[in-house]
Order: C-alpha cells, then structure tokens, then sequence
C-alpha cells in the first residue's frame, strides 16, 4: 500500500451487497484519480476474496482507515458526483427505516440508466488443457468447463440459471486451477442524450452563392451539401435531426462541410420528453366560498416556517385539485418547488395534460411507464433546475428538487404509495423525511383518506381542511343497490343485472356516456373439472389459471359457443405470468367436463355488446394497457367521445374527471370485503366512493351508480352510497381499537422464501425461536404480539415457497435494532438458501 497522505481513503458504500455486507469500506484513492474522486462518486473497485469488480459511492473522504492494508479504487464514473448530501442522506434514512441496504435504497433514488453496469463473463483458458483422467475436478465442474467451451464467453448468470444457485463452489475449482478466466466488462452510465447542431461558419450570402454555383465560388461534390447550406442560410443553426428531416442529408454530407470550412458543429444535450408538446391551458381558477376558505387556511399553514402537514379531504367533485393548483402557485410565487404524487400511471395523462398545459416546461414528469432514458432525462432536468415542478407516481417523491415548498400526495389512500420491493417504503414516510429536511409543507389529498391520515387529523397531529360540497352547483349522484341473488331467481343468468343493462341503453341513448367498473380481469376466473371439482391450477404457483378468451367461431345455433370459446382462449397465472391452453381432460381425473366460472372483463365486456350492440366500449385493464401509451389513449378517446363506455379495473375507478359520465356500474361490489385483511372493509368502501363518484360530475347533470351486490344490506356498501365517510370511519375505528389494529399499533411482516420446503419449514421455527430468544434476553423492553410462523395467503409463486410471522408492535428505534439484528444472523447463516425480508406495515397481508 502506498503511504497514505490526506485525502488519500475514500469510505464508501457498496451498490449490490447482501444486507449482512451492507456497511462502509475502507479504499485508497491513486494518485492519478485523486481530482476525480468526490463524495457522492460512483466508482468501480474490487470486492472480496476474488477481487470481483463492483461500483459503489462514496460516503467521505478521509486520511485515517482502521486497516493496514486497502485495495485501489480502480475507476471513476463521470465528472460528477452521483448523489449530492441530501441524497445520501435520503439513502440512509432508507437504510434504517426500511431496514434495506444503502445500494437498494440510491438504486431507488437515482434513474438505473445513472450507473455503470458491470458485467462478469467466463471463458476457456486457451493455454491450459483440462486431463479427464487426472480426475482433479467433479463431475459438475467438468460439466460447467464444457458448458462454458460451447461458447467464446459466458455471462455467470447463466451458469446460475443452468447448473443451480450453487455453481460457484463448483466454478472456482474452475477459476483456481486456471481452466477458465473469469473478465469484467464495465459500460458507464448514461451521460444523457446529445445532438449534433450544425452553423454557418462563412455569411449566409457566401453560402448561398457556394451552394447556387456561383462564378468564382468554391465547388461543391454533391447536391446534398448545397441542401445543407441554403437550409443553414435560412434558419442560423439546425440540428443533425432538423436537416435531414428538411434535405435528407447525412452526418458525413455535414462533415464534409465542416472540413471546408463552410460549417461548424457542436454537440448540445439534449433532453428527451414525451410531453413537451402538451396543449397549452389558459384557465382562470375561480374558486367557490368553501375552496377561498380551504386555501386560505392552507396558506397560513405553508407560512408557518416549520414543517407541517394538512389532510384537503373534500367530497368527490368538490374541486380539490382547483385548490392543490392554487397552493402550487402559491408556493412558486416564493421561488420554491413542488412535487405532486398521483397513485397510477392511469391517473398520469389527465395529471399531465393538465398540470403541463397549464405550467409548461416547468413540469417534469416521472413513472414507470418512461424509457430508462427519458427518465434519466427528466431526471437530469430537475437536478439542473429546470424543473420546479415534479409529477410522478411513488417515485417521484425522491426527485432531486433543491428547494422544496410543498409536496403533494393526491388519492393518498392508495396502497400502490407503498413499496413491495426493497426498499419498502411508503412515500408518506419519504414525504414527511423530505418536508422535515427542507422545512416544507405535505398536503395530503383524497376523498375517501386513509385510516392512518385521517386518526392523525382528527387527533391534531395534521390540520384537517374540509370540502363538503361538489363545486358548480353538482350533486352527488342517486345510488342504487341491486341485489344479485334476486337476478339469479329470476332466471337472469348474466353478471350485468336488469337494473345497469336497462340504464346502459338509456344512457347511450341519451348520447351520455357510463363508466362499468370490475376488479377483476380475464374472461373466467377459474376453470373447474365438473366431475372431481378441482380448478386448474399454475404448475409454477399455488393459484388456480384466469381463463383468458380468444377470437371465437360459432355455429349458427350458437351451440359450440363454450367448446369454441376453450379453443381459442388460454389459461394464465396472473403471478408468474404462465400460459397455456385449456386442457382437454382434467389434470386430476382425465375427466373432459370442465365448467367456466366467475367473471372478469373481457366476459362483462361481452355482455355488454349484447345488451348495446351500437355502443362503443373500451376495455381498460392489464391487459390493454401494455403498451407505453395504451392509458392515455384510452382515457383519451372516451374524454374525445369516440367511445360511449369505458369498462375496466381499478384502472377506471379514481381521479377521472369526464363531465359527460351520467351512469356509473359496479360489478361485484362486494367481492373485495372478504379479502382476509383487516382493510378489506376501508378499501372496499373507498374503491365505492372513488367509483361512484365519476357521475354526474358536471352541474345540471343528474348522475346515477348502479351498485350489483350479493350482500345488499352490508353497511359499508350503505355508507359508500351516500358517500359517507365519517359514519365509516367512527364505526370502523371502533372496531381496530378494540381489536388492537392500525392505527392503534403497527403490523411487521417477516417473509422467509426458499424453494427447498424441508429447508423452509426448518428455518421458519429457528426464526420463531430466536425471535422469542431475543424478547426474553437482549430486547425484554420490547412488547409484542407475534403470529405464526405459517404459511403466506399464495405458499408458492414461481416454484418459490413461502412462510411468515406476522407481528403486532409499536414501530421504534430499539425494534428496528432487533429486526436489523434478525436480518443480518439470517444473511450470514443461511448463505442466500432462505431469504429473510421484513416489511414494515405492509400493503397487505
């Protein structure tokens, strides 16, 4: 090791590591990269006992390590550091919040296409031949060495994918004896898109007199070049793509020119956004007595220099987001920024066409549904403030605004705010981290809140801003609840009730337009044998197949409609994603009589053709909106009127706004009350009220819903018709308290997952009794409820079963401790057979 100087040791984190190995290193900064490393760099360096290549970022620079002897930082990516403080700091937060690893949690701040991809391959050691008879190697690695000899490299992934999960401890012998060479292929991150601009480096007369062949005037080899010139005498400078779009030119037609000395060009970045050219909006906010009075009262908070938090709970159609683009406003008027969180990619157009038309460029938008690079690029846009405002699903919450004034959270019930993969974070908890750090207000949004929100506004810990009234005079729609089993009696063997199929002609016949809304997708949701009773299930998973249909041929008597349906439809895993065809005989009995049960989508979509023959349907669901842009044009083209009826998921359900939608349908309005979650009865009521609430949205027209239920007299359904939230909410909250739930307590989730079922069994009572163990010895101060372990609500999903505890706590430092505690014995003893994953108060149980 060289003699250590000042500034010489960078302490960093690594990117990809296990939890256990989730720590800061120690490395040595050379020379001839010591002006490039920075805190927040990402660099690449050399990690364990093979020396594998791995990136991480640096937390500080130091002159003091604990250790006599460090590896190099072998390279760095970019001239600028990755993360600034704040960032890092965000990371960390994660990190003990989440209990996930620093990587995970800068892998979820900062834009994938931001880091070098590092790449391990293996490949034949063309000067060592391998004796079969000296029988040096077993017999898996003699298999993997003449795997890897099929090919002139390897990526080891593939070795992992092909021999097992425990192919290393065969694959170094392979290394060790140096029948192979084990190579890194390192490719930077993403420096952004840039174009090539094209300008005149002699006068537009010159150029023009060179490109018309004047006399005396330099000669040029090809048209295409003279092209170049008038278009550049005409317009100044023109981008690479601008020129050949004009004259069908091609770089070497530009460079050619540039030899000449005729043209110069640079290059200039270039920032890819999809909705650049969004309509302009000029609208003049008018907002009624009851929205002045909640964005008064919202202004003296945002005023209030601490940080601080209000819940807008506002009827549907009372005209929230006139008040939340108000605040937004307000808050640009100081020069600070804004972030907006809507809960779907479904609910980004209209966000965008709204909030882009009416602020322009300053909007930045963020979700999942972006390429890696426009992404990057909004991403890049916000960094370098030329965005002040920020739009986006969960993720966005950690866009990289430098001054935040306030942040919005709309729909803020939803579960989709909540992480499922590390880190688990729940963007309200990101947001409030955020609000603190910048001394900002979160405003919170929604006609049906959260549990959780609501118990903090009531009890004062937010302020609760109330809108009773639709805005323009609307009224809340007239809600009918149609008892199914009556329809069943009657001989109706349809899922759409006389009641919705008699409005749904009235309503297309009157030029209006209804929303259909059923959460559940496909055409059947099972198919079972009509002789043993069993459903065919995924061979993958624990659940049974979703019957998806085809196109189908009948006969004239339309007596094959089944058979053919079978036919040409698929069964699918809506879990792992497997497909095949209906089989022939049942998989239990080899019985041929299967019966199509339950009903999704494409099944309702169906029906209703039957009943509206002329109308026009979109079907909006998973499996219509897989394409990038599928959501906005649908939401389009029934907003443009093209379509009379919209059906769908929740897709349909929240934060549309269509003022021609008189007729709302609910199908299976019940179904999600039996859900074995103890929110099944607050989403349930929620999803109702949402849904409900897109008709008659517009004054002087009288909506009606049409709510379909098996269970007509469930006061939750009740409640939602009437749209009644605080009856709800003060008979619900009752019952959590008593029984000892959110948000009198918090739920914790510990998941082990393994595909070997002895291993998994064996595990999850180790982990019940080190649980226990450490209750009684280093944590006795720490009261809780634990359950289990048993099995998940779904044991198997892509041939990976799974296990759990579930336990009843208060969330705090010291249990955090005890869980981080938990995850790192269980990362270092069980060797990535069995995955230990803690989530705190979960999405689901």
């Amino acid at each position: 090791m060289e003699s250590l100087r000042k500034g010489d040791i960078a302490r960093l984190y690594l990117v990809d590591v296990p939890y256990f190995a989730d720590k800061l290193y120690d490395y040595y900064i050379p020379a001839e990269l010591s002006a490039k490393v920075f805190e927040g760099s990402l660099v690449s360096v050399p990690f364990g006992t093979g020396n594998r290549r791995m990136n991480g970022v640096v937390r500080q620079i130091s002159d003091v390590s604990g250790y006599d002897s460090l590896k190099p930082i072998i390279s760095v990516s970019g001239d600028e550091p990755l993360v600034d403080s704040e960032q890092m700091a965000l990371a960390e937060f994660l990190k003990e919040y989440t209990l996930c690893t620093v990587g995970e949690a800068l892998r979820a701040i900062v834009p994938s296409a931001a880091f070098s991809k590092i790449t391990e391959y293996a490949r034949i050691n063309p000067d060592k031949e391998y004796d079969a008879a000296s029988g040096k190697l077993s017999e898996r690695s003699v298999a993997i060495l003449n795997y890897i000899g099929g090919f002139d490299k390897v990526h080891l992934s593939k070795l992992s994918v092909e021999f097992g999960e425990d192919y290393s401890k065969y694959f170094a012998p392979l290394v060790k004896g140096k029948y192979v060479i084990r190579f890194t292929d390192v490719s930077e991150g993403s420096k952004g898109k840039t174009e090539l601009v094209a300008t005149l480096a002699v006068s537009a007369e010159e150029a023009l007199d060179i490109a018309n062949g004047a006399p005396g005037a330099l000669r040029l080899r090809s048209e295409k070049q003279a092209e170049v010139l008038r278009c550049l005498a005409a317009s100044g400078e023109m981008s690479r793509e601008e020129l050949s779009a004009a004259c069908g030119c091609t770089t070497a037609h530009i460079s050619a020119l540039e030899k000449k000395g005729l043209v110069t060009t640079r290059k200039e970045t270039v920032f890819r956004n999809p909705y650049k050219n969004s309509t302009p909006i000029k609208e003049n906010i008018v907002l009624s007595e009851e929205q002045t009075r909640a964005y008064h009262k919202l202004c003296s908070l945002y005023e209030d220099p601490s940080p601080k938090a209000a819940l807008l709970y506002g009827v549907t159609g009372s005209g929230k987001t006139s008040v939340i683009k108000k605040m937004i406003d307000r808050a640009r008027a100081d020069g600070k920024g804004v972030i907006m969180l809507v809960p779907e990619i479904a609910l980004t157009p209209q966000a965008v066409a709204v909030f882009c038309g009416y602020y322009g460029e300053c909007v930045s938008v963020l979700h999942s549904g972006l390429s890696q690079g426009e992404r990057f690029d909004a991403y890049r846009r916000i960094r370098d403030g030329l965005s002040d405002i920020v739009i986006g699903t969960r993720s966005a919450i950690f866009a990289p605004l430098k001054n935040i004034g306030l942040i919005i959270i709309d729909e803020e019930q939803e579960h989709t705010y909540k992480s499922d993969s590390d880190p688990k974070y729940l963007a309200h908890d990101v947001a409030r981290y955020r609000s603190m750090v910048h001394s900002s207000m979160l405003l919170l949004a929604s006609a049906t809140p959260s549990f959780a929100s609501y118990y903090k506004a009531v009890s004062g810990k937010y302020s609760l801003v109330e809108l009773k009234e639709r805005y323009g005079g609307a009224t809340l729609p007239q809600v009918k609840i149609c008892d199914m089993r009556r329809e069943v009696s009657a001989g109706n063997a349809s899922p759409i009730g006389m009641e919705l199929a008699t409005r749904l002609s009235e309503t297309v016949e009157k030029g209006r337009q209804a929303i259909v809304f059923l959460n559940r997708r496909g055409y059947n949701s099972s198919v079972t044998c009509m002789s043993c009773g069993e459903t065919v299930k995924c061979p993958n998973c624990s659940v049974s197949l979703t019957f998806h249909t085809g196109r189908v041929s009948v006969s004239a008597d339309g007596s094959d409609l089944e058979k053919s349906r079978a036919r040409s439809g698929y069964l699918i895993c809506h879990y792992c994603g497997h497909r095949e065809k209906v089989p022939e005989k049942c998989p239990s009995c080899k019985k041929e009589h299967f019966r199509f049960m339950g009903c999704g989508t494409q099944k309702a979509e169906e029906e209703i053709k039957k009943i509206v023959p002329d109308a026009k349907i979109s079907r909006m669901d998973m499996d219509t909106t897989g394409t990038k842009s599928a959501h906005g044009e649908i939401l389009e083209e029934f907003r443009s009127e093209k379509t009379n009826i919209l059906l769908g998921t929740q897709m349909v359900a929240k934060g549309h706004d269509f003022p021609k939608v008189t007729l709302v349908g609910v199908m299976g309005a019940d179904s999600s009350l039996y859900l074995d979650d103890y929110r099944a009865a607050e989403r349930t009521f929620s999803m109702l009220t949402q849904v409900i609430g897109r008709a008659g949205r517009k004054g002087g027209e009288e909506g009606l819903a049409v709510v379909q239920t098996l269970n007509p007299d469930c006061s939750v359904i009740r409640e939602a018709a009437t749209q009644n939230y605080r009856a709800f909410y003060e008979r619900e909250i009752r019952i959590r308290k008593n029984l000892a739930f959110p948000p009198f307590c918090d739920m914790v989730v510990l998941t082990l997952a393994a595909s070997d079922e002895a291993l998994l069994s064996a595990s999850a009572v180790k982990l019940s009794e080190r649980l226990q163990d450490m209750l009684k010895k280093e944590y006795p101060d720490i009261g809780l409820q634990a359950f289990g372990p048993f099995e998940n609500p779904v044991y198997k999903v892509q041939n990976v079963c799974r296990m759990r505890m579930v336990l009843k706590c208060r969330v705090n430092k010291r249990l955090r401790k005890m869980l981080s505690e938990l995850l790192l014995e269980f990362g270092k003893n069980t060797k990535k057979k069995v995955n230990l994953s803690i989530d705190i108060n979960p999405s689901g149980l």
